[in-house]
């Protein structure tokens, strides 16, 4: 092949490459529609057990980035395509239930849960509750609770149920919890349960299947969040990241962070 060809062929590939990375934005009905707030974790590849994570919010200019390049753990056997709102024809490992992976893809953030009766002064944005030792996170698939939270004090509920995450942990790890929207639409028995946003147990420790960071950028992410400008989690590794849409309207943020 001459010179001036495979200078060409290189050229193009790296321009198959980009235009793969940037994909156009979804045209309606799409999570990209709804979302003011997007959270996105980056793993270099699917048996990554860290990360990083960086949050946009869309103003009156566009989108800018709010919290930048926050390193995370991810599940000790890296990642899974998880259940969501990204499309269900994906290629990659599925995520299971008790496989260590935490979910890829994009899921909703649907609420907040922790210790302390008061996170903040002042007015919440984003819904969180306190817990007791009474509240559990069913991980049993046969369960008819199966990724749910419980309150075991609660008559109407008839324990079926063989083993749910404790939500109170003497470790400190579940003071501050995001709720992460994995298979939580139509719940699929068996695809993994019970994951979250929360305190790592140290720097590089990863989790079991939740995405965790220092508990300093955990409250600064939760009081960053609005339950009214829709926040999402967009959460992979790269190159199933770079295949989503990205949203319209000053994308250009996003798209220099995705850069390889």
């Amino acid at each position: 092949m001459k010179r001036r060809e495979r200078g060409l062929l290189v050229l193009n590939i790296a321009v198959l490459s980009l235009s793969h990375c940037f994909a156009e934005p979804a045209s309606t009905n799409s999570w990209l529609d709804s979302s003011r707030q997007l959270v996105y974790v980056l793993a270099d590849d699917w048996d990554s057990p860290a990360g990083v994570l960086t949050a946009f919010e869309k103003g009156s200019h566009g989108w800018s980035m709010v919290m930048s390049e926050i390193p995370v753990t991810l599940g000790r056997k890296g990642l899974g395509l998880g259940l969501g709102l990204h499309d269900s024809n994906l290629s990659g490992p599925p995520k299971r239930e008790g496989d260590k992976k935490a979910p890829a893809g994009v899921f909703p953030l649907e609420f907040s849960f922790g210790t302390k009766g008061k996170v903040l002064q002042g007015k919440s944005l984003f819904p969180y509750r306190k817990t007791s030792a009474m509240h559990f996170w069913v991980d049993d698939s046969a369960s008819a609770f199966y990724n749910q939270w419980v309150e075991l004090s609660d008559g109407s509920i008839r324990k079926d149920w063989k083993s749910a995450e404790t939500l109170r942990r003497k470790d400190g790890i579940y003071d501050l919890v995001i709720v992460v929207g994995h298979n939580r639409g139509e719940v699929v028995p068996g695809r993994g349960s019970a994951i979250f946003l929360h305190s790592w147990l140290g720097p590089g420790v990863p989790t079991i299947g939740c995405t965790a960071m220092d508990p300093g950028h955990l409250k600064t992410l939760w009081q960053w969040l609005d339950s009214q400008r829709y926040p999402v989690l967009v959460q992979g590794p790269r190159d199933l990241v770079c295949s989503f849409p990205l949203p319209e309207g000053g994308s250009a943020s996003i798209k220099r962070f995705l850069q390889p």
